[in-house]
């Protein structure tokens, strides 16, 4: 049985979802022994990285329509593989990727549409596929409880932090990065908690440099946006972009009320960005010792003072950051999964 690559994610922005796609991916190919099929819509291209022993099969469809009616048919006869989120319900063997359960934990984020396609989406693979991955502990938790199956139906395979080490850093086009700024990563999705904590950095007057607050109206219900004086909203950057900001940010500020890993913390630990977070969802575990830690949101702009204000502070947090993010690693990640691809493969023959 050979091994098919679902590669939806290659036709999509890159956010956490399609990084951790791409960077499993390629650390696993080399791992499998016999054929690999990457499966294409016809709107994305194969990455430059991909061997030449992978076999390329291009779909004349493209979203939702190729991933649920031609994977299906073209992978029938592999062990598919959907390292991106969503997955094909048709597929008869297969291994799927959920994030995190935050279309069961906060509805009223999506759209309705989006929601209910999801949860459906989430429900019926649970009990269908062959085993799945997800990126915490604290998923795999979430997950297990609001689809009413097994703790053991997953595997955790967490993201991994390295690949911030190759970027070569590139100073935005953006105003005020002369002046000592925090950084928040994230969008104006509720669960992200952005809008508040802008509003509390704003009573003390901290500057912030925003990247990413946006969020498409077709799948999210924006928040209002408000007038922050001291807040400046860079959009979507590039990597070397962020990595530029991680290097001279004089802290992250990690607000998310609710995320499955929280990719941003383990980059900013890795180039030795000090990270101020919400104690809420996968953070602690994710973080580590290498984060100032809070309860609430209102608690926040006193956290970054204190770490601004403490040099002592902001060396033990670099150094715990570090550390920390140290043991967050692709290749570790990408042994679990290719070990569980042989597994199945095994059992499925």
């Amino acid at each position: 049985m050979g091994v098919g690559l679902n590669g939806k994610w290659l036709s999509q922005p890159i956010t956490g979802t399609q990084r951790y796609a791409g960077e499993i991916a390629r650390r696993v190919i080399p791992q499998l022994d016999g054929p690999v099929t990457l499966h294409l819509p016809r709107d994305a291209e194969a990455p430059a990285w991909l061997p030449p022993s992978v076999t390329v099969r291009r779909s004349p469809l493209r979203g939702t329509i190729f991933e649920q009616l031609w994977l299906p048919w073209a992978a029938r006869r592999d062990l598919l593989v959907s390292l991106g989120g969503p997955a094909p319900l048709a597929a008869p063997r297969q291994i799927v990727t959920m994030h995190d359960a935050s279309p069961f934990r906060f509805p009223d984020t999506y759209s309705r549409l989006f929601g209910t396609w999801y949860r459906f989406m989430y429900r019926v693979l649970a009990h269908r596929a062959a085993a799945i991955l997800t990126v915490s502990e604290f998923s795999a938790s979430e997950l297990a409880e609001v689809l009413g199956v097994a703790r053991n139906r997953f595997v955790v395979a967490g993201n991994g932090s390295d690949h911030v080490d190759g970027i070569k850093p590139v100073r935005p086009l953006l105003d005020g990065l002369d002046a000592d700024f925090v950084l928040c990563v994230g969008t104006f999705a509720k669960h992200k908690n952005l809008a508040d904590t802008l509003t509390a950095l704003e009573s003390q007057s901290v500057r912030t440099i925003v990247v990413g607050a946006s969020g498409s109206d077709r799948v999210f219900h924006a928040e209002r946006r408000q007038d922050w004086q001291h807040a400046t909203f860079a959009g979507r950057l590039s990597d070397g972009e962020i990595v530029w900001l991680y290097d001279h940010a004089r802290c992250l500020v990690f607000p998310s009320r609710y995320e499955g890993f929280g990719l941003p913390i383990v980059e900013a630990q890795r180039r030795g960005c000090p990270v101020v977070a919400l104690a809420a969802a996968s953070v602690p575990e994710v973080a580590g010792d290498g984060a100032e830690l809070v309860a609430a949101t209102e608690e926040l702009p006193a956290a970054v003072r204190d770490v601004l204000g403490d040099p002592a502070r902001r060396d033990e947090l670099r150094a715990a950051g570090r550390a920390n993010a140290g043991r967050r690693r692709w290749r570790g990640s990408a042994e679990t999964v290719a070990r569980l691809i042989l597994r199945i493969r095994t059992a499925q023959g």
